[in-house]
């Protein structure tokens, strides 16, 4: 059966708290004013959010030692023809030494900034054109966007005002640095999160949930895939999501389903914007076979709880793939006639502290 009411609660369960919002937030502010007062500025074009949490595709963590990783896109006048992917990172050293000294480190494409109970990814872009300069100064630098920078939405929100148009801007992703590779790599998160969004409209919202969701099962209990991280795991999802399915227990087993299709072989999955670019390059084959072994098992799971005909039985089957933060309905007794139900009183809350520390 669906379980609507018990899968709002167990998405509800996963998905950020008010708190940790907060702390995002607070963790974003404190970041963009140094920024904006460190020499570095002249050299700043615009910043803007990026990753799940833009997205609203982000779950909590589920330790203290599982961080809440969120993305700062800085685009810079850094020419990638001039300056070295190491270089570039390099530049925002002495900026880290005097604001987060001991709390940062140079990552392959990233500056990841360590702030206690989360982690903010600094990731620096290189000079774009003039054109997507122009758009992204019209939507990001202006009195609307920095008010509700630190909101969840605000990004969303702000892309989606200015990129009604087919501009060129929607073809010319950005470069950030790989310093591994010791070059330039292409990157198009505007266009992810506008892919993003165009999903969740065609799936009346569901899209974004069965995200959580699934996200929240690979991280508690699909094992030997560690390669396959949060977004390539999102792309996956999303090349798989099927459609014309109006609750999310039917979505999640359909896609499911989908997923389960796919050959024991890696695919590649071109990405958002940039479609020479492979989301799963960078995942191991053997951790591809363990996940896709892993996805048949729950896909099977899947089928037999939406099938269940006991509402309670059904939940419980829920439950056997995401864990006992999905609830269940109360079992009946011997001398009901059916499933009995506490009524509700009140909003449903997650039964784990809101904070996360």
């Amino acid at each position: 059966m669906e379980c609507t009411t018990k899968f709002n609660d167990f998405i509800s369960a996963i998905s950020l708290t008010d708190s940790m919002k907060q702390e995002l937030r607070a963790a974003y502010k404190d970041l963009k004013y140094k920024l904006n007062k460190h020499e570095i500025s002249k050299y700043i074009i615009a910043t803007f959010l990026q990753g799940s949490f833009a997205r609203g595709t982000g779950v909590r963590p589920i330790n203290k030692d599982d961080k809440l990783d969120v993305d700062l896109v800085v685009v810079t006048r850094f020419d990638y023809k001039q300056m070295t992917p190491i270089q570039a990172l390099k530049a925002f050293v002495p900026f880290l030494e005097e604001n987060y000294k001991g709390k940062y480190r140079i990552q392959g494409r990233s500056i990841g900034i360590n702030l206690g109970n989360c982690s903010i990814d600094l990731v620096p872009t290189a000079l774009p054109s003039n054109t997507v300069q122009r758009f992204l100064d019209e939507a990001f630098n202006n009195a609307a966007y920095e008010q509700a920078f630190f909101r969840a939405d605000s990004t969303i929100n702000a892309i989606k005002k200015y990129a009604k148009d087919d501009g060129d801007w929607k073809n010319e992703p950005l470069k950030i640095p790989d310093k591994d590779a010791g070059k330039w790599d292409d990157t198009h998160p505007i266009a992810q999160i506008l892919w993003t969004q165009t999903m969740n409209a065609r799936t009346n919202g569901e899209y974004i949930r069965m995200v959580r969701a699934l996200k929240w099962w690979k991280k508690n209990y699909c094992k030997n895939a560690d390669t396959i991280k949060s977004y390539p795991l999102e792309h996956f999802i999303g090349n798989c999501c099927s459609l014309g399915y109006d609750n999310l227990a039917s979505l999640i087993r359909y896609t499911l389903q989908t997923m389960a299709s796919y050959s024991d072989s890696k695919p590649y999955l071109p990405d958002r914007g940039v479609p020479q670019h492979d989301v799963f390059g960078r995942v191991k084959e053997d951790d591809y076979e363990n996940f896709i072994r892993e996805i048949k098992d729950i896909r099977d799971k899947a089928k037999d709880a939406l099938e269940e005909k006991d509402l309670y039985e059904s939940s419980v089957k829920w439950r056997s793939i995401f864990g006992p933060c999905f609830p269940t309905y109360n079992k009946p007794t011997p001398d009901s006639d059916g499933p009995k139900f506490t009524k509700r009183e009140d909003y449903s809350r997650p039964d784990k502290p809101s904070r996360y520390a």
